[in-house]
């Protein structure tokens, strides 16, 4: 029975390897060979840096890492029971 519980997780990476195989065998564009991730990003980054700045992320992640101190302070604190 144990194989049958693995069947579709067997069965999945099969597909998966299969469809990599494929995507693999496929050469890129010439035009993507003669261009870098930088140097397509490069004009945009001043809009991506305001954009950020403006949106608030960095006072989000500040309150959810402030949340997860006092979360496990609180639960060191307690010795887990609260």
């Amino acid at each position: 029975m144990e194989y049958m519980d693995d069947l579709p997780i067997q069965t999945l990476k099969g597909i998966l390897e299969a469809v990599a195989e494929v995507l693999g065998g496929i050469d890129a564009p010439d035009f993507l060979n003669s261009h870098q991730l930088g140097d397509v990003l490069a004009p945009t980054m001043p809009y991506i840096g305001h954009f950020l700045a403006q949106s608030g992320i960095s006072q989000g992640l500040t309150m959810i890492a402030a949340a997860i101190a006092f979360r496990v302070t609180r639960k060191i604190l307690t010795f887990g029971m609260w």
